[in-house]
């Protein structure tokens, strides 16, 4: 039986949650699905193929300690004095050259096939972009201080390569550590050692100036006084034992005094015999000349002076020492020093790119560009599929509602498909429980595993 129904009724009854029902999408589906299908099976299809095609990158990487002096600091004072990680940086940027860098590049062939048609710069820039040197944070048993340790990796398509140019970069950073340090130390123990001779020869010189000045003071006495009563040769000799309390016996002092007591006695008879000779009047001219030489400069202020230069002389030895004692460190590697921790081995997983992620941004591209081309297509086709699409062209009298009677059949069917719906539910859960208890990981486990291949 026919029911009669305003137009104003059927809207406040079925036109109000029409955009909102489940069959009127699913009626969409049905018949944009080619409209969703050709663009989401295309773009799913080229994000596959640029997902499986994009190069792989291993990360190849060892681990360096800093290893403390193993003498202690109070006993022996290394030379090198600067932080690890400000010798780590000055490494860093020897390492990473110029030179060094399109060396590494040739002897590993890096870029291949590209190394013709790229200029130096750029291989430089590609290999120093992958090159990975950082600090990392490293707990050693027994201490309670976190370690100086960083790490130094290569970034390459293939994990042979990668290995390969991390050792090598491992080994550069090991022999640049050992030879600044070596270099170092020994620059310091030169300048020491040409410190030390410059003082020595100072202090030579003023001993001699000093010796120059006795020894014409000496002559003088020796002519005006000495000579005239007698008691020269005695006082000559009594100088001469105090003399060799404190100097040896080739000492300027020593050598003249004794040149002098043999003078005098040859010529003891004479007073003027040692001025008629030719020998003592270049001794006498030589006196004068020295005389001159030290009188700007008093007896007093050349002591005050060679004790100044004797106490320098003590302070730059004892640094001497000390150099060379930290140069022996150096050389001998007792110092603090790099070692390795962790030698760099062939990696087995990527480091990029991320596939899951690629994958799932593809697949939401798709779904992005399927929708879009499925919901572009139905607001722009103006065909009549619902009730609604009708009433905005016939007028609301002239439209009816013709309730639907379902026959016996049909009520049957539609139990008999919920029926085979639920038990099939049912098998489909039960399965799912076995497996789940039964055959996969502990949930937890499974969890874990599955946020490690979506966030690696």
């Amino acid at each position: 039986m026919l029911e009669r129904q305003s137009y104003q009724e059927y809207r406040q009854d079925n036109d109000s949650g029409q955009f909102l029902t489940l069959s009127y999408f699913y009626e969409v589906a049905k018949r944009r699905a080619l409209y969703f299908a050709i663009p989401f099976l295309l773009v799913l299809a080229i994000g596959s193929l640029l997902t499986a095609a994009w190069p792989a990158k291993y990360l190849a990487h060892g681990t360096i300690l800093v290893e403390s002096q193993e003498i202690p600091k109070d006993l022996v004072r290394p030379t090198v004095a600067a932080l690890a990680n400000d010798r780590i940086r000055v490494i860093e940027q020897r390492i990473m050259t110029r030179d060094n860098l399109l060396t590494l590049a040739r002897k590993f062939q890096l870029a291949p096939g590209w190394q013709e048609r790229l200029s130096g710069t750029e291989i430089v820039d590609f290999a120093r972009k992958r090159t990975v040197i950082k600090p990392s944070e490293l707990k050693l048993q027994g201490q309670r201080k976190d370690a100086i340790a960083f790490t130094v990796g290569f970034e390459y398509e293939q994990p042979v390569v990668a290995t390969k140019v991390a050792n090598e970069l491992v080994t550069m950073i090991l022999r640049e550590d050992v030879r600044s340090r070596t270099q170092f130390a020994s620059e310091t123990t030169r300048f020491l050692a040409r410190e030390v001779k410059r003082l020595e020869t100072q202090l030579a010189a003023n001993d001699a100036q000093i010796a120059k000045f006795r020894q014409a003071r000496m002559d003088t006495l020796t002519d005006t006084s000495l000579l005239d009563d007698g008691k020269g040769l005695a006082a000559l000799r009594a100088q001469l034992l105090l003399l060799s309390a404190t100097y040896s016996n080739s000492h300027p002092d020593i050598v003249a005094l004794k040149r002098k007591i043999k003078a005098l006695e040859k010529s003891a008879d004479t007073k003027n015999a040692k001025t008629d000779t030719p020998e003592t009047q270049a001794a006498t001219g030589s006196t004068s000349t020295a005389s001159a030489t030290a009188r700007p400069m008093g007896l007093d202020a050349l002591q005050t002076q060679r004790l100044s230069l004797k106490d320098e002389l003590n302070r730059a030895t004892q640094k001497l020492s000390a150099a060379r004692l930290g140069e022996s460190l150096e050389r001998g590697q007792i110092s603090e020093r790099l070692e390795v921790i962790e030698q760099p081995t062939v990696p087995q997983k990527p480091v990029s790119p991320n596939r899951p992620k690629i994958f799932a941004f593809m697949v939401a591209l798709a779904l992005m560009a399927g929708g879009g081309l499925a919901f572009g297509a139905e607001m722009i086709d103006q065909s009549i599929y619902r009730s609604t699409d009708l009433f905005s062209l016939v007028d609301s009298h002239l439209v009816v509602s013709i309730p639907y009677i379902f026959t016996q059949a049909e009520v049957q069917r539609r139990k008999t498909k919920i029926i085979t719906s639920v038990a099939i539910l049912t098998v489909v859960i039960i399965v799912g429980l076995i497996a789940i208890l039964f055959l996969l990981p502990p949930p937890d486990i499974l969890f874990q595993k599955i946020m490690a291949k979506l966030f690696a």
